[in-house]
């Protein structure tokens, strides 16, 4: 059985597209022109072959020399269906791997929210740093106590306040 030219003649016999052909073994449309040079299919790299083994459904190369004898004129739609499906199947994975993606960017970016704030939280906690755990609690506690129904505006009053006793206190010390 003459197995020359064997990618060549394959690809001639069914017309399939070089773009499809480059698409699904992942190579360049020069690669392809390449391969269909080749004399024999062993030159082809190995994971290419079995891809191609696979788009045929054969297991070697003597079973897609046998291709070429077939005369079934369904066989060249069989086949035509076969990349069809799997490019359908890639695109879908590729649809999926996207939505993944995005997926995990939104996690990523709430984590970072997340971390912004334990740092936010960290280092006004730092600044308590001078009281004694007991205390630094109990006023953690009247703070989220006093602030937990409040909105914006009764939360910047409540800041306000809290700034006119600090700046209180501070003179009050100085006499």
């Amino acid at each position: 059985m003459i197995q020359s030219k064997l990618f060549e003649r394959l690809v001639t016999k069914f017309s399939i597209k070089v773009n499809d052909l480059a698409r699904y073994l992942e190579v360049s449309k020069a690669t392809i022109y390449n391969y269909r040079n080749f004399d024999s299919f062993d030159q082809i790299p190995n994971d290419k072959q079995y891809k191609i083994f696979y788009l045929f459904g054969k297991e070697n190369v003597n079973e897609l020399s046998r291709l070429l004898d077939e005369n079934d004129k369904n066989v060249l739609v069989k086949y035509s269906e076969r990349i069809d499906s799997i490019f359908q199947d890639k695109e879908e994975k590729a649809s999926h791997d996207t939505i993944a993606i995005e997926t995990l960017q939104k996690r990523l970016n709430e984590a970072t929210a997340q971390l912004d704030s334990c740092r936010n939280i960290t280092a006004i906690a730092m600044k308590l740093e001078h009281l004694d755990d007991i205390t630094k609690k109990v006023i953690i506690d009247k703070v989220s106590e006093i602030t937990c129904e409040m909105n914006s505006l009764e939360i910047k009053n409540f800041l306000d306040y809290l700034q006119v006793y600090a700046v209180y206190s501070k003179n009050a010390l100085r006499k």
